[in-house]
């Protein structure tokens, strides 16, 4: 069915609905985009509706990244707006609106090199080349906030604000379960399969998991749908919602975790082996994922905030290693055998654009099937220093790694590796030069 036919069909199903959020998804990871009528789309059906292109790459401040030549050195030109199939949906939280995704292409028609949706496309073709299909899931922790200021909600059941570790607990899973599963409704309304939620360690800090898909670009799109519904209903609900990666410096960290495996063109699943252990395609595959992580670890970890999650006894990898069901490795085999056998990838914070995510695993699990190499002796228990190669635990050495990267500059493309990494330079330097209270408060009048 045509982008026109789907549109009429939207109308027909949703009269009330006058206005849509038209957004795309920048390289942060923000969904950036404008209100329309939905009498607009019309011009979105036709290929005449335009933003810049240099809207991808906005700082996380908003404002453009310099020296990159996207913006006013080029004379800041519109691109073409391509809507992304399947995401024209009412939204649940918000009466008489609905939303639709897009992607911006350039003038000539040709896909912007550097928008993270079609960075990931080159990787899944690259796949296809090979015959191989990605069946994918990705999955994110997050916290439930207060409204109006960075702490935990009140419990809507008990009252009191929350405080205490929750991991599992039913009588708080009990309390949020409306909201949790308006949430997952309106995830499965925007196309997402939202397989429900479980309370984590933190106070208001939950995880929810997405269906596996045989596609890499829609499980990517999945995990931005699911985002809006968490954002959109808890905010509808008097609450908020951060995918901070560590909004509390003594609390749990909140990571986004990614499912991987491969089919061959038979539709067989080529990590599943006959024994307890990896097979040989599933040793390859970890080979490469994790002699990749490093160059990857700015995707993985995008922001100031990120490195304090990344520290040991966190359920954060601080080396490159793996394991057998153990969440104390960057990567984990849950399953070795059958339809079940992948690899869970658990370097990634929540805030990780989940495009650039899944490319950078994708890439590396297909870099290490080329090279056929075979990943070092699996770790029991947490690893640690000795257990593997040790990762970029500071910004600026992994926007170092990341800007040198020869895997990044062949997989993920130089346009986006320079880009990205002058991105991220200009963001800790503006970061670095403000200087927070906390500094205040310890040195300024006792120095």
């Amino acid at each position: 069915m045509s982008f026109s036919e789907n549109l009429a069909a939207f109308r027909s199903a949703h009269p009330a609905v006058e206005t849509i959020e038209l957004f795309m998804v920048d390289l942060n990871g923000i969904q950036r985009g404008k209100l329309v009528p939905v009498a607009a789309l019309d011009k979105l059906a036709a290929g005449t509706m335009r933003m810049p292109c240099s809207s991808l790459a906005l700082s996380i401040f908003g404002g453009d990244t310099e020296g990159v030549g996207l913006a006013i050195e080029r004379g800041d030109p519109d691109g073409v707006l391509r809507p992304v199939a399947g995401s024209l949906a009412a939204l649940p939280w918000a009466p008489g609106r609905g939303q639709i995704q897009v992607q911006v292409a350039e003038l000539d028609g040709g896909p912007a090199p550097y928008d993270p949706r079609e960075v990931l496309a080159r990787v899944a073709r690259r796949a296809a080349g090979i015959e191989l299909s990605p069946v994918m899931a990705l999955e994110i922790e997050f916290y439930l906030i207060d409204a109006e200021r960075p702490c935990p909600p009140v419990n809507p059941v008990a009252g009191g604000r929350m405080e205490s570790a929750q991991i599992y607990d039913m009588t708080t899973s009990a309390a949020f379960a409306p909201m949790i599963e308006r949430i997952c409704a309106a995830a499965h309304a925007l196309g997402a399969p939202a397989e429900g939620a479980i309370a984590e360690f933190g106070p208001g800090q939950f995880e929810i998991n997405l269906g596996h898909v045989s596609d890499a670009l829609r499980a990517a799109d999945h995990m931005v749908a699911l985002k809006r519904a968490i954002r959109g209903v808890a905010r509808s609900s008097g609450m908020d919602a951060t995918f901070m990666p560590k909004p509390y410096g003594d609390m749990a960290g909140s990571g986004m975790h990614l499912h991987l495996s491969l089919k061959d063109r038979e539709g067989q699943n080529v990590f599943s082996g006959e024994d307890e252990t990896p097979n040989l395609a599933a040793r390859h595959a970890l080979s490469g994922m994790l002699g990749s992580m490093g160059d990857c670890m700015l995707i993985f970890a995008p922001s100031a905030n990120a490195y304090r999650r990344l520290m040991p006894g966190s359920y954060a990898p601080i080396v490159a290693a793996w394991g057998t069901d153990n969440r104390g490795t960057a990567l984990r085999m849950p399953e070795v055998s059958g339809k079940g056998a992948r690899i869970e990838h658990r370097t990634g914070g929540a805030e990780a654009n989940p495009y650039l995510l899944t490319a950078a695993v994708l890439a590396g699990a297909l870099a290490g099937l080329e090279a056929t190499m075979d990943p070092p002796p699996p770790v029991t228990g947490e690893a640690g220093a000795g257990d593997g190669e040790g990762l970029p635990l500071s910004w600026q050495q992994a926007i170092a790694c990341f800007a040198q990267s020869e895997f990044v500059a062949d997989w993920l493309g130089a346009d986006l590796q320079r880009i990205y990494a002058e991105m991220k330079r200009q963001e800790r330097g503006v970061l670095l030069s403000q200087v927070p209270e906390t500094e205040y408060a310890a040195y300024l009048r006792t120095l």
